[in-house]
């Protein structure tokens, strides 16, 4: 089994790209709104394959300001330091445990360079993510606030250059 990683800058990204991308963010199941143009927001975006199989994804995506909201991460002051999102991270449940979503996320990181960096993530619902970010440099801010989609609760996790 070999898995290859594709890492695509926002001027690679064609209809092939968009559509293999919101197959597999709707497969995720965690994202709201038109998954087709999802593809659009990001600065790149990384597809991991095994044997041609989409197996994970994930992207550097234009920052969600919400999160940094009094009624979410309640962190406003820090909002204007961060333009970017590490993103739209899925392992499809098949292949979790084979580090995927580590090397996605590492790949990302890496080609976006030494800028601040955001992430936000399930906070006890998915502890091998959180492990993940603070590999990568990430830290914990703010307080964790109750997802609109699912009933987890999502934590900050800020990367600073």
């Amino acid at each position: 089994m070999r898995i290859e990683y594709q890492v695509l800058v926002k001027s690679d990204i064609n209809a092939s790209v968009r559509d293999t991308f919101a197959k597999a963010l709707k497969r995720q199941g965690k994202v709201q709104g038109d998954v087709s143009e999802k593809a659009d927001r990001c600065k790149l975006l990384c597809i991991a394959r095994i044997d041609d199989e989409v197996v994970g994804i994930g992207a550097i995506k234009v920052r969600t300001k919400s999160d940094f909201s009094e009624q979410k991460a309640d962190l406003s002051k820090l909002s204007d330091d961060f333009d970017w999102e590490l993103g739209y991270l899925f392992t499809d449940p098949a292949h979790t445990g084979k580090g995927i979503g580590r090397n996605i996320a590492r790949l990302l990181v890496d080609a976006y360079g030494q800028e601040n960096l955001m992430a936000s993530t399930e906070v006890s619902a998915n502890p091998r993510m959180v492990k993940i970010l603070e590999a990568l440099g990430f830290r914990h801010y703010g307080k964790p606030w109750k997802s609109a989609i699912h009933d987890n609760y999502l934590g900050l996790f800020l990367r600073f250059q």
